[in-house]
């Protein structure tokens, strides 16, 4: 409630300890795996104060633009610790990666070594370099969250020969130096089974390709999409059986790899249950037969992830939490879209206009994706570190949302 007061609403909160904890979860659970990298997935939540947190805790940085490279460096990462990657990138972002001299970047198609390559020519000391892979593995998760299979517009297939293709170029390319590997296979994924058929995967081709062209691959990144849970009831993988299922096939199957880095980037799995956002009951929608729907002063424009693929959050009434839950309710935003519905179902005790709704696990894809629809302006954000609280981005006001715009 105090901060609600202070700062207004809609509200997200960071935690800082949160963040520190699940960091060192991930680094204590590769630790008997080394040698392993652990690399934040901007995307997840490109906030400056939220990866200047990140950035001191040791990560590497994933990033997927050169918006998130820009962030990420400002944020404190250095680019030697910055892998770049993207299925289309412009010839301004890949210019500028290798200006700040990327520590890796993430071929996504022949266009990649094209242009890269016409970049490089006159480089003393080739660009170090990944080629993403399409695995063909599917897993249990929304159709618009799989990145690993054929259907899917990142990397080269595998299974058609494309992929060793590819590697051959990038090998033949002067000022390139392919050092590694890279697949995805989506996100929330509640299965640990799929990352050890991924490992195997990349092992075997990694090999195929040292044969093959005598590339030095010695770095296999294995993405993230570990699923974090946000309601009790939740599950998901353990880090250790996770960290299990990546490192064996490679320390165990590996052969000439078994010594290779693996890089892992966890981004929903390090910033995902470190906020919470607070909103303002606004009213209460009831009909005779049916759940009411409780309505609140933000939605979709601060977190589009129920409306885009029905991510499941649950909810308290701020200074009510241990007060009996006495109907089950709908938790509407303000936006001029039925779908913008937060929760679906949450069983709450009575919401009266005012009170402040905490939604928690709102801290990866949420402000990331957030947008001025409505011509709303977009929440603030504070920061809580040792007991004290910092505002890390102002809310927007009306005229910062048509700064750029002409008449």
């Amino acid at each position: 409630m105090e901060l609600a007061d202070r700062y207004g609403t809609p509200l997200y909160v960071y935690d800082a300890d949160t963040l520190r904890t699940n960091i060192r979860a991930y680094v204590d659970a590769f630790f008997r795996h080394r040698p392993v990298r652990v690399a934040y997935s901007v995307k997840a939540c490109p906030l400056i104060g939220v990866g200047a947190v990140i950035m001191r805790a040791g990560l590497d940085a994933s990033v997927a633009s050169l918006g998130e490279l820009l962030a990420a460096r400002r944020a404190g990462f250095p680019a030697s610790r910055m892998e770049l990657h993207g299925n289309a990138k412009p010839d301004d972002e890949l210019a500028s990666a290798l200006r700040a001299r990327v520590g890796r970047v993430v071929i996504d198609g022949l266009h990649d070594i094209e242009r890269l390559g016409q970049m490089v020519q006159k480089r003393t000391r080739p660009q170090p370099v990944w080629l993403r892979v399409s695995p063909g593995i599917a897993v249990d998760t929304h159709p618009h969250l799989q990145t690993g299979t054929l259907d899917s517009k990142f990397g080269v297939p595998i299974s058609t020969g494309d992929a060793l293709a590819h590697a051959r170029e990038i090998t033949g390319t002067k000022g390139l130096s392919l050092v590694g590997l890279h697949a995805h296979l989506g996100a929330e994924v509640r299965d640990a089974r799929p990352y050890r058929e991924l490992a195997r995967e990349l092992v075997a081709f990694a090999n195929e390709v040292r044969a093959a062209t005598r590339a030095p691959i010695a770095e296999l990144g294995m993405g993230g999409g570990l699923a974090v849970p946000l309601r009790s009831h939740d599950e998901v993988v353990g880090l250790a059986d996770y960290a299990r299922a990546l490192a064996e096939p490679v320390r165990k199957e590996g052969g000439a790899l078994r010594g290779a880095t693996i890089f892992v980037e966890p981004g929903r799995g390090i910033v995902g249950r470190a906020a919470v956002a607070l909103y303002r009951v606004v009213g209460t929608k009831r009909v005779e037969g049916l759940r009411p729907f409780v309505a609140v002063d933000g939605g979709m424009g601060d977190n589009i992830r129920p409306a885009l693929y029905g991510a499941q959050y649950t909810a308290a009434i701020a200074g009510r939490a241990n007060a009996g839950a006495t109907e089950e309710v709908a938790v509407a935003g303000r936006f001029c879209e039925s779908g913008d519905v937060l929760i679906r179902s949450v069983r709450l005790p009575a919401a009266r206009t005012g009170d402040v709704l905490v939604i928690p696990g709102v801290g990866a894809y949420s402000l990331a994706m957030a947008s001025n629809y409505n011509q709303a302006p977009r929440p603030a954000v504070v920061l809580l570190d040792k007991g004290r609280t910092r505002l890390i981005r102002r809310r927007e006001r009306p005229e910062d949302i048509w700064r750029l715009e002409r008449r």
